[in-house]
């Protein structure tokens, strides 16, 4: 008995001894098949498979390659949006341009045309005028805007061209009454000749103006126009009067006046 296992220890340990030394690829076992009532089947693809309550594992995600020379990066470049920076400078200087000059306006007007004066002169008046923003030292009466213009009569008589304050106020959303204080200087006539000139008295004249109107939107508004300049009778001239002694001194404050209508842009 002992004999007998003897032999078949040998025998096991010899097959195991060649089988080692003859270098046999294990890798290049093939897989195991089962049998089944369908037909054979791959075991070692079922046990590769995982478990059936296992969590699925996450793919992995490959990263596009940008072929060299591509060029999509000129591209997002080129097409880049402009940036804030360029707009806030735009607005920056609109902002600084409405600052410094408010309004335009341009109109026309019947000229020496007024209740409070005789009418001796005629023609039209074509009139500029523009309008500055409010400064701050000006705060202290109500924040008026500097008016600076021109009104050229196309008859020939007087033209004149004056500067000074406008107030206005707003009301009922888009109505507004204004009101101008300020001076003139004239081309007219200081003594006139009756029923052709006025008879002025100085170069230089007090100017008063009133504004009434509409303002169809932020820019734009249409508006009727009054104004009216005289000297205050502070102007005295030495005329002929017929009298002996031919001369003497007169007060000449005839006034003038001009109403029309004007159209305004605000920046």
């Amino acid at each position: 008995m002992l004999r007998l296992c003897a032999i078949k220890l040998v025998t096991i340990t010899g097959i195991f001894t060649y089988i080692l030394s003859s270098g046999l690829n294990w890798t290049g076992i093939e897989p195991a098949y089962g049998q089944s009532w369908g037909g054979l089947y791959n075991m070692d693809r079922m046990l590769s498979e995982g478990h059936p309550f296992a969590a699925p594992r996450p793919l992995k995600s490959v990263p596009p390659k940008i072929p060299i020379g591509s060029n999509s990066i000129t591209k997002n470049v080129l097409s880049a949006k402009p940036t804030p920076k360029i707009e806030t400078l735009n607005r920056e200087e609109s902002s600084k341009t409405a600052d410094l000059f408010s309004e335009i306006r341009f109109g026309a007007f019947l000229h020496d045309t007024g209740p409070f004066s005789a009418s001796d002169e005629e023609g039209i008046d074509v009139n500029l005028e523009i309008l500055f923003g409010a400064p701050k030292s000006l705060a202290f009466i109500w924040s008026p805007r500097p008016h600076l213009g021109i009104s050229y009569n196309s008859g020939g008589d007087t033209s004149h061209a004056y500067t000074g304050l406008t107030w206005d106020w707003s009301f009922w959303n888009n109505l507004f009454v204004e009101f101008g204080f300020g001076g003139m200087v004239h081309d007219g006539h200081l003594v006139g000749v009756d029923g052709e000139t006025k008879s002025l008295g100085c170069r230089v004249l007090f100017r008063e103006s009133l504004n009434a109107g509409y303002r169809f939107t932020k820019h734009h508004s249409l508006m009727l126009h009054l104004d009216h300049s005289s000297n205050a009778s502070l102007c005295k001239k030495n005329t002929s009067d017929g009298t002996a002694s031919g001369r003497h001194n007169v007060v000449l404050n005839e006034g003038l006046e001009n109403i029309g209508i004007r159209y305004g842009y605000k920046f």
